[in-house]
């Protein structure tokens, strides 16, 4: 934009790890048939009394020091008034002005410094579901745990505002304080965004963005309404405070409601809980916990191991991931090889099981024993696949492994040559075909020789010994 700064700021809310709601004993678990996780308290009946889920606020000291935000040493709830259907109390729990943690920030890839405004913990509402002429609501969400992060209005573009969500995302998940898993409802985002005139200080009219369930949805939302308030400012008319929601099918953003402002809300303290005071013992408690940052840990795997930038940040993205990968280099010191294997073989049997990666039986030291292996000519590729398939399921050694399968490589060489003679005696045309130049020909013959061999021949020995029989004759 040649006349006009885009100034972002985002508001995230993301489901804390705890095995029961915020202010009752109910279960956070996903998926439950409809209210079946709810009692008296979450569901809004009179008289109930909320008791504060220490782990809620554990792991919201540990955001706020991940974020490096001051934490108060005391805080307090407040009652956030407004009506919708799936909000039994017509009040949710929040915190207004004490928050647990504020002014801290965050750094992204670039090395820019995003401002984190505050964090807060909250309750979740309920759940509308729409039909066609009728809605139901579903309350099982209602009381779940959640940590809402609020930036300062610094970001400079949508693509920054990815950049904030994909870097906020990696290190929520790293000191493991939630799954951030957006289709789950578990990580959700609203984007408040204005223009202002080159140069000018004063902030524009900002309009809010809701119904974006993906980072890409984000980004592409903030684009539309970047250019949206830019025509209409270019054409003398006013921007109008308001929450639009994003039509991801259309492409576009439409009026939901004119925007609310915080006395709108009608805050005051939650008269059924008492103020809080945060011990520094929780907090010497939770330091250790927030570890080494992902960019940190990013800059590490990309200096000490060696690894490109792609495989790097897949590795760091999933904190299992990068404890998987250290813990393997540390039984075969060849950080590329573990990381070729890690992300290829492994992953690709992760993804046939249930739970994915963590289903996943194999150790580390069991896994760099296959790639060790391989790298020394023991196991050929196809043998050292089907090693690591068996130990992924059963978590047996490598050794045990291959001698009940009979998968040892065979890099005999008189064996292999006595085999390859035989392929080029079954296939005189594709012979043909490789002295008339088409070099792919011999891959066949080595796929046949290692048919012969049932996949325990040394490919290469096997390439090298066709090669030199039909160049040159017996060897």
């Amino acid at each position: 934009m040649n006349d006009y700064d885009i100034v972002i700021g985002l508001e995230v809310h993301c489901q804390l790890k705890t095995a029961s709601k915020i202010f009752c004993g109910c279960s956070t678990a996903f998926e439950n048939p409809a209210n079946s996780n709810i009692c008296p308290v979450c569901a809004g009946y009179p008289g109930v009394l909320p008791v504060f889920n220490a782990k809620a606020l554990s792991l919201g000291v540990r955001t706020s020091l991940a974020l490096n935000c001051k934490i108060n040493e005391k805080i307090y709830f407040e009652r956030k008034n407004y009506f919708y259907p799936d909000l039994p109390k017509n009040y949710q729990i929040s915190q207004f002005k004490q928050p647990l943690g504020e002014k801290g920030f965050i750094e992204l890839l670039s090395g820019r410094k995003i401002g984190i405004t505050r964090v807060h913990l909250e309750e979740d509402a309920g759940k509308s579901i729409h039909k066609e002429n009728y809605s139901l609501v579903d309350l099982n969400r209602t009381g779940t745990p959640l940590m809402e992060i609020v930036s300062e209005p610094d970001m400079v573009s949508p693509q920054e505002a990815y950049e904030y969500l994909t870097a906020l995302k990696m290190l929520l998940r790293y000191i493991g304080v939630s799954d951030c898993d957006m289709e789950k409802g578990s990580l959700r985002c609203d984007a408040n965004i204005s223009l202002k005139k080159k140069g000018e200080t004063k902030l524009g009219t900002k309009v809010e963005l809701k119904n974006m369930n993906s980072f890409k949805g984000v980004r592409d939302g903030l684009n539309f309404e970047a250019f949206r308030q830019e025509k209409v400012l270019n054409s003398n008319e006013k921007i109008f405070q308001e929450t639009r929601l994003w039509d991801d099918v259309g492409g576009k953003t439409v009026v939901m409601r004119t925007k609310e402002e915080s006395h709108d809300y009608r805050y005051f303290p939650e008269p059924d809980l008492l103020d809080f005071s945060i011990p520094l013992s929780l907090i010497g408690q939770e330091k250790p916990k927030v570890g080494e940052s992902p960019l940190k840990c990013r800059a590490r795997f990309l200096s000490v191991y060696g690894l490109g930038e792609k495989d790097a940040d897949t590795l760091v993205g999933e904190p299992a991931f990068a404890e998987f990968f250290e813990a393997a280099c540390k039984y075969f010191n060849d950080p590329k090889k573990i990381a070729g294997w890690f992300l290829g073989p492994l992953l690709e049997q992760a993804n046939t099981l249930t739970d994915k990666f963590d289903g996943i039986k194999i150790t580390p030291e069991n896994f760099a024993q296959v790639v060790k292996y391989f790298s020394e000519g023991k196991l050929n590729n196809l043998a050292a696949k089907k090693v690591l398939a068996f130990a992924a399921a059963t978590n047996d050694s490598a050794d045990k492994i291959i001698e009940r399968e009979g998968l040892t490589q065979v890099s005999d060489e008189s064996a292999i040559e006595a085999l390859a003679k035989e392929a080029i005696a079954e296939n005189v045309k594709v012979v043909e075909e490789y002295k008339g130049g088409k070099q792919q020909a011999i891959m066949f013959l080595v796929g046949q020789v290692m048919k012969k061999s049932k996949g325990k021949a040394n490919p290469q020995m096997a390439r090298g010994l066709l090669e030199e029989i039909i160049n040159g004759g017996n060897k």
